[in-house]
Order: C-alpha cells, then structure tokens, then sequence
C-alpha cells in the first residue's frame, strides 16, 4: 500500500479530468466504509440483543477446538 505523500504526488501528475476521475472514485469508497461501519454497528447491537447466555470466547474456542 502506498502512503498519502506518494498519492498525492500521483494526484499530481495525472490530467485534471482523470484526477477528478480519481478522487470520485476515493469520495465512493469512504461512502462505503461509512455504510459497512454503519451495518457492522447494527449487526453487533442485533447479535447483542438475541436472547440466550452468553458464552466466554476462550470456551467458544476450546467448543470448535480453535
């Protein structure tokens, strides 16, 4: 994975319309990690909410032999 300098050094370098191309491209994928942030968030509160006892990990893993 490249650093941010690196990146923008390469932002640099491209045409006004590709660059644009690219950071269009970058504004999507935060709007996607916001989104999955946002399910993981929803996931854990509805796993939190199930009804049941709940089991310590280190006897989870001892169950599956992990």
């Amino acid at each position: 994975m490249i650093g941010v300098e690196e990146a923008v050094g390469r932002l640099r370098t491209l045409s006004p319309e590709r660059s644009e191309r690219v950071l269009a491209l970058i504004e999507d994928l935060v709007d996607l990690q916001a989104l999955e942030d946002k399910q993981d968030v929803e996931d854990a509160r509805a796993a939190l909410a199930e009804p049941g006892e709940d089991i310590p990990l280190d006897q989870l893993a001892k169950e599956l032999g992990v």
